[in-house]
């Protein structure tokens, strides 16, 4: 992705929509769409899930204040690789489920690498792949693909539980549940990583 030209061709949008909804999966689609699994998995409490979200919304909060300097003073290339593979990494901390304290911390470090790393970075991008004159459609596109995106994924993620799990969910053992859901994890990182790895040599 260059930022000297229009962002015109079709594998470019593709890419920000990809990447736009990917680096989003392990911090809210997962829980979203696995709530009491992952309140189960992590031995967490609705509270507690809660405070991983709070934390999250302060450094995002912060993060949205300056991160569109550091987007005007840097390619969003760079920025959304650079964020699309820390945001991964902080997936395979995830998936060893770790303390609660580790995790919120996690989440405070995605409010980093997913907006201030990131969103002013994919803000720029899509309005520069829009032109003077594509703005509304550039903007459609990437909303209406980041959620068709999301659902497709959701779905997989389900299925990967699904097919790991044993057929009795209720009687599965916690370290069963353990081992379907850090696969749905690792799904995520892969996906996050190989979106990354495409931004890259685009």
């Amino acid at each position: 992705m260059q930022t000297h030209k229009s962002f015109g061709s079709i594998s470019q949008i593709i890419l920000l929509i990809l990447a736009g909804e990917s680096i989003f999966i392990l911090p809210f689609v997962i829980p979203r769409i696995f709530r009491p699994t992952y309140l189960d998995v992590f031995k967490l409490t609705n509270l507690e899930l809660g405070s991983c979200f709070s934390i999250y919304g302060i450094v995002a909060l912060l993060s949205y204040l300056y991160g569109g300097t550091l987007a005007d003073k840097y390619s969003p290339r760079k920025l959304i690789v650079a964020s699309l593979l820390l945001t991964a990494s902080g997936g395979v901390v995830i998936s060893n489920f770790p303390s609660v304290m580790v995790l919120q911390f996690i989440y405070g470090y995605w409010g980093f690498t997913t907006i201030f790393l990131f969103w002013g970075a994919m803000i720029k991008a899509t309005r520069i792949w829009g032109g003077a004159s594509k703005q509304g459609i550039a903007f459609g596109f990437l909303e209406g693909g980041r959620g068709f995106v999301a659902a497709t994924i959701g779905a997989i993620g389900v299925y990967i539980f699904s097919i790991i799990l044993p057929d009795n969910f209720v009687d599965a053992l916690l370290i069963e549940r353990q081992n379907a859901f850090s696969n749905v994890i690792l799904f995520a990182v892969i996906l996050a990583c190989s979106v990354g790895v495409c931004v890259f040599f685009s």
